[in-house]
């Protein structure tokens, strides 16, 4: 008996260990996610120093511990909360896929389950995320109010949101406001849906209303975070309306609300701003010198610094200066936004020098077209200068007045006027300018947009073109294709199917017909009209050359041949041969159905420099960093030990690999120790049309003095 006894109550023992270790294991898996959920939102707290790699990490734990869990205790009562947990960490990880997967697993393994309401919701903000708007809406609308009341406030919260976030904003602020409707006044969410109504009125420029609601969150008592926030966006608000002491009194009122004084940076940071605004940029200067020593190596001094770079640029014209300012932003955290909007800004004042430079070399004035252009998109897209990207653009324009650059220019001009400067009545000027001087380019089509011109002649003169492509599908006869060719060039003469009618028809003439001397004429009407175009280009080309000329005299019969036995010197290599400028032109096989795009917004050649190599910013996806290396500060330069910084040209071939390094500035004696850091420089090399390529781009090495 007793035997029987120790028997059963070594089975009891196992059993519950066996229950103890997967329930150990389920609850080591819980408390990792707790702590990473914690250090989520700690990392949200000003000055904070953790990253999303830290808590990121803490969440990949919890999936390890609960897959434990799935893989050896299935029939565990865990099984249901692990898959959960593993769905949840997964989404805070930005890996919705496999959280989407856990999520319909669970409800797939156990539809009765208790946590079936809250893996659906977690499966449409997974949905949302990954874009699924639809999938995410049914989903998030499934529940109600009476059975399960949180889910229910949370996922119209969400809803809410989603409508924000696809810049549906009217239909945002009636979702907030219904929720808001079925919430009572004490529910923690109120604060939440009355701050999406103030945002979306905020965005929609309706600044009293959205004022008001910023309001009701502080009387929903907001948590921190929250209460801090819709303080700011106050502050904002009154600033939008240019109501600068009203923008001061409020950023005041935080700095004295005790649990707001640990995001005293931040509103100190835009006081210096609305001052800035208000003209009196001493008192700016003095606010951000202060940041800068009070807040060291942090985001906020980064900030500081960088604006002091600003004012030195920008108000007085000190570049010298704002250059030693960018480098001590970088210096303070090069991983923050304005550190690294500061680290742009040394490498677009280094690209300033040397387009200055070359633009000054060059003695034929149209040669420095390209450094001109280069220096003119640098002010109006990097360092924000548009009157003197305007100024330069205006030069541009005297060299390239009759060259096919000069509709870019013009288009660039009036963009100035109307984007940067808001002087409409000079924008349609330029934009009137572009339409008499030169309406058969793409840029005349958009000048028409801008100026709410319609322009029936491109539509009917398309209409036309497709006749002939139905004709000539149908078997027409070419000479009876011929007549509707000229009749689109002589009605539309203004249109952009005008010189492709025109260039057709001598292509005709050309090709289809062999009747050169016609093909002559009608190929110098389109060099005539239409010398700015591509087509107008090519009838020159063919002008130009020998291409139109009668073809030789048959040889005479009576020569002697070339045997079989014999080299046939009278052949020519293709190699050496001429360009076969007989061929369709790459767009006129398509041109009759093809609409020519509209300008894009960057008016830069594609400049190719150091033999053929282009530069990294033309190319549609620039080189990016894989592997850097830290630079050895060198023994000569200890003494001083001064932080320093050197800017490098590297050649970033199609491999990713570094093939030339070139020192553009930094103090000398860190010259070769940049060098022989960045050629151990790894990258994702660029691409351009789809395909890698060679390409020349600059980097700031940085030089930190050993502790």
């Amino acid at each position: 008996m007793s035997r029987l006894i120790y028997i059963t109550s070594l089975c009891f023992l196992c059993l519950a260990s066996c229950k103890s270790v997967y329930y150990n294991t389920f609850y080591n898996a819980k408390q990792q996610y707790s702590i990473a959920e914690q250090k989520r939102v700690e990392s949200q707290t000003p000055g904070s120093r953790i990253t999303s790699a830290t808590y990121n990490a803490l969440y990949q734990r919890a999936i390890l511990k609960a897959s434990i869990v799935l893989k050896y205790f299935p029939d565990s009562k865990w099984f249901d909360d692990s898959l959960l947990l593993i769905g949840k960490a997964s989404y805070w990880r930005e890996d919705y896929t496999e959280a989407l997967t856990k999520f319909q697993e669970l409800q797939k393994l156990f539809p009765e389950s208790e946590l079936i309401p809250e893996t659906r919701y977690w499966q449409g903000r997974a949905l949302w995320a990954m874009n699924r708007t639809n999938e995410a809406r049914t989903t998030l609308s499934l529940f109600d109010k009476k059975t399960n009341p949180e889910l229910y406030g949370l996922s119209n919260l969400a809803l809410a949101e989603m409508e924000a976030s696809q810049g549906n904003k009217e239909e945002a602020i009636i979702s907030y406001k219904a929720l808001l409707e079925t919430l009572d006044k004490k529910h923690k969410l109120r604060a939440r849906a009355w701050q999406g109504v103030g945002n979306n009125l905020l965005e929609l420029n309706r600044y009293d209303e959205a004022l008001e609601a910023y309001e009701n969150v502080l009387k929903s008592k907001p948590d921190t975070r929250t209460n801090f926030e819709t303080r700011v966006k106050i502050g904002e608000t009154l600033e939008r309306q240019q109501k600068y002491d009203g923008a001061l009194d409020t950023y005041e009122k935080i700095l004295k609300i005790k649990r707001l004084r640990i995001y005293e940076a931040e509103i100190r940071l835009k006081q210096a701003h609305i001052y800035q605004l208000k003209d009196q940029t001493e008192t700016a200067e003095e606010i951000y010198s202060d940041i800068g020593k009070k807040y060291p190596r942090s985001e906020y001094s980064a900030a500081a610094f960088y604006r002091l770079g600003l004012i030195e640029q920008k108000s007085r014209r000190n570049l010298e200066k704002s250059k030693e300012l960018f480098e001590k932003a970088v210096r303070e955290d090069r991983s923050s936004d304005e550190g690294k909007l500061a680290l742009q800004r040394q490498k677009d004042l280094v690209a300033l020098e040397r387009y200055t430079k070359q633009a000054e070399k060059v003695e034929d004035p149209k040669k420095a077209l390209g450094p001109l252009f280069d220096l003119a998109e640098l002010y109006l897209f990097n360092l924000g200068e548009p009157d003197s990207a305007l100024s330069i653009y205006q030069r541009v324009l005297s060299l390239t007045d009759t060259t096919d650059l000069a509709p870019k220019v013009r288009y660039a001009i009036g963009l100035i006027y109307a984007d940067s400067l808001k002087n409409e009545t000079a924008a349609r000027e330029h934009f009137q300018l572009l339409l008499d001087q030169h309406p058969n380019t793409p840029y005349a089509v958009e000048a028409r947009t801008r100026l709410n011109q319609k322009h029936a002649d491109d539509a009917l003169a398309e209409t036309r073109f497709l006749q002939v492509e139905n004709l000539i599908a149908e078997g027409t006869p070419t000479r009876d294709i011929l007549p509707i060719y000229q009749q689109i060039a002589d009605e539309y003469p203004n249109s952009l199917f005008a010189p492709k009618a025109l260039f057709a028809l001598a292509w005709t003439y050309e090709n289809d017909l062999d009747q050169r001397e016609q093909a002559k004429t009608v190929y110098a009407q389109v060099q005539e009209r239409y010398p700015l175009t591509q087509y107008g280009k090519i009838a020159t080309d063919k002008l130009k050359g020998k291409f139109l000329d009668p073809p030789p005299e048959p040889a005479d019969s009576t020569q002697t041949q070339p045997s079989d036995t014999q080299p046939d010197t009278t052949r020519t290599d293709p190699a050496d041969a001429p360009p076969d400028t007989t061929a369709t032109p790459p767009d006129i096989s398509k041109l009759r159905t093809q609409k020519t795009p509209p300008p894009k917004p960057a008016f830069k050649p594609n400049v190719i420099i150091g033999g053929g190599i282009m530069e990294a910013v033309d190319a549609d996806e620039e080189p990016q960093v894989i592997e850097e290396i830290e630079p050895e500060y060198p023994e000569e330069a200890r003494a001083e030990g001064k932080p320093a910084m050197v800017f490098l040209r590297l050649l970033i071939l199609k491999n990713g690999s570094v093939g030339e390094v070139h020192v553009i500035s930094g103090p000398e004696l860190f010259h070769s120790a940049a060098v022989e850091a960045a050629k151990q420089y790894t990258f994702e090399p660029g691409i351009h049309e789809d395909a890698p390529r060679d390409m020349w781009t600059d980097i700031a090495i940085h030089f930190e003095p050993p502790e």
